[in-house]
């Protein structure tokens, strides 16, 4: 239950804020690429931005994750080597 409240409940806020967000921007801007240009709806755009903000936290906090765990396995290994040595 307090997973869901801490993960779910905003979650399920964010939906429904873009839902009222895509239902009352409905015109449409013209986007250039590097390569090329689009014409999306204002929502549709933000929730590309939004998706792609996501994605580049989710691999950040990914990165730092896999070092934080990288240097427990070393430190955990010092201690092994100098409780064995001790011993």
């Amino acid at each position: 239950m307090l997973r869901f409240i801490f993960i779910g409940l905003p979650l399920l806020v964010l939906f429904l804020l873009a839902v009222a967000f895509g239902a009352l921007n409905k015109q449409a801007i013209t986007f250039n690429f590097l390569i090329g240009e689009v014409t999306l709806p204002v929502a549709v755009l933000a929730g590309l931005f939004i998706a792609l903000g996501f994605i580049v936290g989710l691999l950040a906090m990914t990165a730092k994750q896999i070092a934080l765990r990288n240097e427990n396995r070393k430190l955990r290994r010092q201690v092994t080597q100098r409780d064995s040595a001790n011993a």
